[in-house]
């Protein structure tokens, strides 16, 4: 009877923890794209990034993201390079570093942003995993001569409609750095990116081959390192996060985010208005 009461004890105690409301943590997932300067296959150019007006632009960007006044932002490199841009960020806070020489989205973002919010850092929680887009390329080339596989996957009815989803319209070229982030934070964007793991990945395959899900399954993997990444340098007391990734990445961790019970997703377009 004394251990069952001990356990009854232990069980109440449990209960009483998790049962006190915890203030949700903000959340803005910024989409971006990383200035030209990864070898991404759907990279964008950013070939003007250092001109005055694209600076003042960017200026203007992170002052309203330094607005919110966040207690972390989380970019898109791996925990192995901390040191590396907590050097570059020291360096620019003492105002010796060349700010027109570093070209990428962790500095002429983050880095502006951490400043001007008053943080010490930037946090790396990405997580590099190679995706297995060889292996869909693969099955793609074999496939097409093989009449029948062809025969096969075309008994696949709903795999074999066309995209329902909007070409991506608007260019950087045609945009303020304001306008364009809204624009690839948005849904009419993220319908694009939902093809490439719903619509094209699931009809890499027939039979026993899965091709296509390896490679869905190997991206949700990949984020969830990266989600698990963020939510081991988050804290109960933090009221905001940024986290600052390329585009293609916010359909997944925006479902981790969603699912969990101590985030609340803010959208971009409220923010950069």
């Amino acid at each position: 009877m004394k251990q069952i009461l001990n356990y009854l004890v232990a069980f109440l105690i449990t209960t009483s923890v998790y049962a006190q409301p915890t203030p949700k943590i903000r959340i803005l997932l910024l989409g971006t794209f990383h200035f030209g300067e990864t070898q991404d296959k759907g990279k964008t150019s950013f070939d003007d990034l250092f001109s005055a007006k694209r600076q003042q632009e960017l200026q203007q960007l992170t002052n309203q993201l330094a607005r919110l006044k966040p207690d972390k932002i989380f970019v898109e490199n791996e925990p192995g390079q901390q040191a590396h841009w907590d050097s570059l960020y020291s360096q620019y806070r003492q105002g010796t570093l060349d700010t027109n020489v570093v070209r990428n989205e962790i500095f002429q973002v983050g880095l502006r942003t951490a400043r001007k919010a008053g943080l010490p850092r930037v946090f790396c929680v990405d997580h590099q995993q190679p995706l297995p887009y060889d292996k869909l390329e693969a099955f793609d080339q074999r496939t097409s001569k093989d009449s029948v596989a062809l025969r096969k996957m075309a008994t696949y009815k709903l795999l074999s409609l066309p995209y329902p989803y909007p070409k991506k319209t608007q260019k950087l070229a045609n945009s303020t750095l304001r306008d364009f982030y809204t624009y690839i934070n948005s849904a009419e964007y993220d319908a694009g990116n939902r093809a490439d793991y719903f619509v094209y990945a699931p009809a890499g395959g027939y039979d026993n081959d899965y091709t296509g899900v390896e490679f869905i399954t190997s991206w949700y993997e990949r984020n969830a390192k990266i989600f698990t990444n963020i939510l081991r340098q988050a804290e109960p007391t933090d009221k905001l996060h940024i986290v600052l990734f390329g585009s293609a990445h916010m359909l997944p961790l925006r479902h981790y985010f969603q699912m969990h019970p101590f985030f609340d997703v803010i959208e971009v377009a409220d923010v950069l208005k």
